[in-house]
C-alpha cells in the first residue's frame, strides 16, 4: 500500500470508544494504534462494520472527535478527523527545544 499520509503518525496504545451506530448511545471499545493531529488507526477486538463517519472518543484526553473512514479491514479502521486536533494527546507533542549542545 502506498503511503498517502500528509503527517507522520505516532505509534500509540490508547484506549478509546467508537460510536459506530447512528442514533445509539452504544459504543464499541477500541485501541488507537497510531495517531496524528489529522487521523488514526483504530483496532477493535471483534470484526466491525465501519460507517462512513463516526465519533471516536479518546479515554486519555476525554475528547471526542468526528472521524471519517478512509479504509477498513476486518477489525481495524483508518480514519481522518473532520477537524485537525489542536489539543493532541501528550504522545504527539514535540518536546521543547533545549539549549544543550
Amino acid at each position: 500500500m502506498d503511503e498517502q499520509r500528509k503527517m507522520v503518525r505516532a505509534e500509540t496504545h490508547l484506549a478509546g470508544r467508537a460510536a459506530l451506530k447512528q442514533a445509539s448511545a452504544e459504543t464499541e471499545p477500541c485501541l488507537i494504534r497510531n495517531l496524528s493531529p489529522v487521523g488514526a488507526r483504530v483496532v477493535f477486538c471483534t470484526p466491525v462494520t465501519a460507517p462512513e463517519a463516526f465519533d471516536l472518543f479518546l479515554d486519555s484526553s476525554d475528547q471526542t472527535y468526528r472521524a471519517r473512514t478512509i479504509w477498513h479491514g476486518e477489525n481495524e479502521v483508518g480514519v481522518v478527523f473532520r477537524e485537525a486536533r489542536e489539543n493532541a494527546p501528550d504522545v504527539l507533542v514535540d518536546p521543547s527545544p533545549t539549549d544543550d549542545p
